[in-house]
C-alpha cells in the first residue's frame, strides 16, 4: 500500500506544482496591480472625460489634492523610448520613491520618473496610490464633484483570485486540476477496494471504512502540499524577496486548500456510489468492479475536456500572435502624437483656418500622417466587391506601418479594377470633404494600393483613430495632399478624432507656436480653450500586454487534461483488465495475440471516442478543426496503449498469483 501512496503523492506533487505556477502567476499580476517595491495597496481609474476641465487643468487638480492628501499618486504610462512593452511610472510630486523598481516576476525593469513625463499625456487613466490611503474617499468625493469619474480598487487576493477565474485560461487550470485530482481519487479507491470489501465482509462499520479511506487519501494530498508549500515558498526568497512570500502563500494554499476540499468531497461521493453490494461479495466478482462506471464517465469526461480546449488554446495562441502584431505597429506609431482639442465648437471653427495652415507647413517636412477608414458595416448600402474597408491614407502613414519590411507589402490597383460602386462613393467622400477650388482632375490623382498576399496592415477607422484595424483586403487611397485634398473643417475633424496624426512632440509643439495655436496666442485671440499634444499609443500598447498570460496558461491547463484524460484511461484499462484476466489469461497461454485479445473492447471505446469528437465538434464548430483532429488523435493512441499496459500488469499478477 506504501507504494501507492507514493503514486498518489509523486502525482499530487505535480499537481500542486501546477498550482504553484498559478499561484506565481496570480502574485505577479496582483504585482503589476498593486506593485510591492513601491508599497502600493490601491489603485485608481480616473477619467476626466465629462468634467469640462483642460489637460492642464485636470493635472493642476490632481497634484493639487495629491500634495493636501498626501497620497503619492504614480500614473501608469507605458515606455515609449523602449524596444519593448514596458512602462513607466510617472510621480505627480516627488515622493521619494527609487528610480526603478522590478516586477515579481523580474522581467523587466520599471522606471520611475518625474511629472515631465506627463506632460504630453492624457491625464486619463491609471494611478497607483503609493502613501496614505486613508483619505482617498475625500479624494474621490472632491473629483466627482467636479465631474470626473473615479473608481477605486484596492489590493485583495480574494478579488485577484476572482478576477483570475473570469478568464477562460485559468479557469481552465483549475478544471483540470480537479480532473487529474478526481482521477488519482479513482485510482486510490481501486487499489483499495479489495481491502475494503474484505472489511466489509469482517463486519466493520461503513463509516469507519470510508473514513479510513479517505484519511490516508487526505493524508498524501496534505503531504504533497505542504511539501511543495514549503519548497515553492523558499524559491521566492530566494529568487524575488521576502515581500512578495505573503501573498504567493496566500494564494497558492487558498488553491491547494479548495482543490483538496473538492476532491476529498469527490473521492467520498465516488466511495459512497461504489460501495460493494452483497451480491458481488456472495458471488466474488472483483472488488474493483463497483468503480469501473466511475472509471468510465471520468475517462469519457476528461476526453471531452481535453478535445473542447483544443481549440480555444490554439484561438488564444492566435489571438495573442495578433495582439503581438499589433502591439508591433503601436511600437512603431510610439513618437506620433495626436492633437487634443480642450475648446468649445465656437472656438474650433475660428481655429480651423490655421490649422489648415499648420497641416500644410507639417506635409513640407514629412510630418503628418493619415489613415482614415471606414468598413462595410459603416456604409451597407455600397458594395465594396473584394476589400473589406476603404481607408484614405498619404504617404507618410504607409511608410510609418511599412517600415522595417524587406520586401513590397502594397501593389498598386487600377481604379478599373474597382467595382463602379465603391468607386463612385469614394469620389463622393472626396467631393463632400474637399477644398473649396480644387482641382477637376483630383479624382486621377488619387493612387489605390492594397496589401500584398499574406501582408496585413493597419488603418485607423474614421471618427475613432485611437484604434487599429488590421486586414489584408483594404484598399488604400492615397492622397497626393491632405491640404490641398481636404478642407480645413475636414482636417480639424480628422486632427481631433485622432484620424491625423504628427510626428514627435517637441515639433508638433513648434508647429502649434508657428501658427499661433499654442497657450498664449490663443488667449491673446481671446480663446479660453487650448490644444494638447498627446502621445497616441499609450493605452493602446497598455491593452495589449495582458495576453500572453492567458496564452501561456491555456497550454499548461491542456496539457495538464492530458495527463489527467492519461491516468483516468489507465485506470479505466486497469480495472477492465483485472475484471477480464478470466478470460485473458487463458487465450493468452493459448497463444492469441494481445491485439486480438483487445479487439473488442479497444474499438468499443474508439468508437465512443469518435462520437465524442463529432459532438464536441458540433457543439463548438471550432475554426481551427485541424488542432482539434491532432488532440483527438492522442487521446484516442492512448486507449489502446493502455489497455496494452494493462493486459501485460494483470497476465504477470496473475502468473505470481498477485491477483
Amino acid at each position: 500500500m506504501n507504494m501507492y501512496k507514493r503514486i498518489i503523492v509523486v502525482v499530487s506533487v505535480a499537481l500542486f506544482t501546477l498550482l504553484a505556477l498559478l499561484a506565481a502567476i496570480i502574485t505577479d499580476l496582483n504585482d503589476r496591480d498593486f506593485p510591492q517595491a513601491i508599497r502600493s495597496e490601491s489603485r485608481l481609474n480616473i477619467s476626466f472625460n465629462k468634467s469640462g476641465l483642460s489637460i492642464t487643468e485636470a493635472f493642476s487638480k490632481l497634484e493639487e489634492l495629491d500634495t493636501s492628501l498626501k497620497l503619492g499618486l504614480v500614473k501608469i504610462a507605458p515606455d515609449l523610448a523602449s524596444e519593448g512593452d514596458g512602462q513607466i511610472f510617472a510621480t505627480l510630486n516627488d515622493e521619494g520613491l527609487p528610480d526603478e523598481l522590478t516586477w515579481f516576476s523580474g522581467d523587466d525593469t520599471v522606471k520611475i520618473v518625474g511629472k515631465n513625463r506627463l506632460a504630453n499625456s492624457y491625464p486619463d487613466g491609471l494611478y497607483l496610490v503609493t502613501g496614505n490611503t486613508a483619505r482617498l474617499n475625500e479624494f474621490a468625493d472632491t473629483l466627482k464633484d467636479a465631474g470626473v469619474e473615479v473608481s477605486r480598487r484596492d489590493a485583495s487576493i480574494l478579488d485577484s483570485l476572482v478576477f483570475v477565474m473570469q478568464e477562460r485560461g485559468f479557469t481552465t487550470v483549475i478544471i483540470a486540476s480537479l480532473a487529474l485530482i478526481s482521477s488519482l481519487a479513482l485510482f486510490w479507491l481501486s487499489v483499495r477496494a479489495r481491502g475494503r470489501a474484505l472489511r466489509v465482509l469482517g463486519g466493520s462499520p461503513t463509516m469507519r471504512i470510508q473514513m479510513q479511506d479517505i484519511t490516508e487519501f487526505g493524508e498524501a494530498l496534505f503531504v504533497s502540499a505542504g511539501t511543495v508549500a514549503m519548497v515553492a515558498a523558499i524559491y521566492v526568497v530566494f529568487f524575488h524577496g521576502w515581500m512578495y512570500v505573503s501573498t504567493f502563500l496566500k494564494v497558492l494554499i487558498s488553491l491547494q486548500v479548495v482543490v483538496i476540499a473538492i476532491s476529498i468531497l469527490a473521492a467520498l461521493i465516488m466511495s459512497a456510489s461504489a460501495w460493494p453490494s452483497a451480491i458481488m461479495l456472495a458471488t466474488r466478482q472483483p472488488a474493483v468492479k463497483s468503480l469501473r462506471s466511475l472509471a468510465i464517465v471520468i475517462q469519457a469526461l476528461t476526453f471531452v475536456l481535453v478535445v473542447a480546449s483544443a481549440a480555444p488554446a490554439w484561438s488564444a495562441y492566435k489571438h495573442s500572435s495578433a495582439k503581438a502584431t499589433e502591439m508591433a505597429q503601436w511600437k512603431r506609431l510610439a513618437d506620433q502624437v495626436s492633437i487634443v482639442f480642450a475648446t468649445d465648437n465656437d472656438e474650433m471653427d475660428r481655429m480651423e483656418p490655421m490649422i489648415g495652415e499648420m497641416v500644410k507647413d507639417a506635409e513640407s517636412i514629412e510630418a503628418v500622417a493619415l489613415s482614415y477608414t471606414y468598413t462595410k458595416e459603416m456604409r451597407p448600402s455600397v458594395d465594396f466587391g473584394e476589400y473589406s474597408a476603404v481607408s484614405f491614407v498619404n504617404q507618410r502613414w504607409l511608410d510609418l506601418v511599412t517600415m522595417g519590411a524587406k520586401q513590397p507589402v502594397v501593389t498598386p490597383v487600377s481604379y478599373h479594377n474597382i467595382l463602379e460602386n465603391l468607386v463612385h462613393e469614394i469620389q463622393e467622400e472626396i467631393d463632400i470633404l474637399s477644398r473649396e477650388g480644387h482641382p477637376e482632375n483630383l479624382f486621377e490623382q488619387l493612387q489605390f494600393l492594397q496589401p500584398v498576399e499574406g501582408s496585413r496592415l493597419p488603418v485607423a477607422q474614421g471618427g475613432g483613430g485611437e484604434s487599429l484595424h488590421f486586414g489584408d483586403d483594404v484598399l488604400f487611397t492615397v492622397v497626393p495632399s491632405l491640404y490641398d485634398t481636404f478642407n480645413d473643417s475636414t482636417l480639424t475633424s480628422m486632427i481631433s478624432s485622432d484620424n491625423i496624426v504628427f510626428t514627435g512632440v517637441t515639433a508638433t509643439q513648434q508647429l502649434l507656436e508657428r501658427h499661433s495655436l499654442d497657450v498664449h496666442a490663443l488667449r491673446d485671440r481671446g480663446i479660453k480653450g487650448e490644444l494638447e499634444v498627446v502621445y497616441i499609443a499609450e493605452e493602446a500598447i497598455l491593452q495589449a500586454q495582458f495576453a500572453a498570460y492567458l496564452v501561456w496558461l491555456q497550454h499548461l491547463s491542456l496539457i495538464a487534461l492530458s495527463v489527467a484524460f492519461s491516468v483516468a484511461t489507465a485506470i479505466s484499462a486497469l480495472i477492465t483488465a483485472t475484471l477480464q484476466a478470466k478470460r485473458d489469461f487463458p487465450l493468452r497461454l493459448a497463444g492469441r495475440s494481445w491485439m486480438r485479445i483487445l479487439q473488442s473492447r479497444v474499438t468499443k471505446e474508439l468508437l465512443v471516442g469518435i462520437l465524442l469528437v463529432i459532438i464536441v465538434v458540433m457543439l463548438q464548430r471550432p475554426n481551427a478543426i485541424g488542432i482539434v483532429l491532432v488532440t483527438a488523435a492522442y487521446g484516442l493512441l492512448i486507449v489502446p496503449l493502455s489497455h496494452l499496459f494493462a493486459v501485460h500488469w494483470c497476465f504477470n499478477g496473475v502468473s505470481k498469483r498477485r491477483i
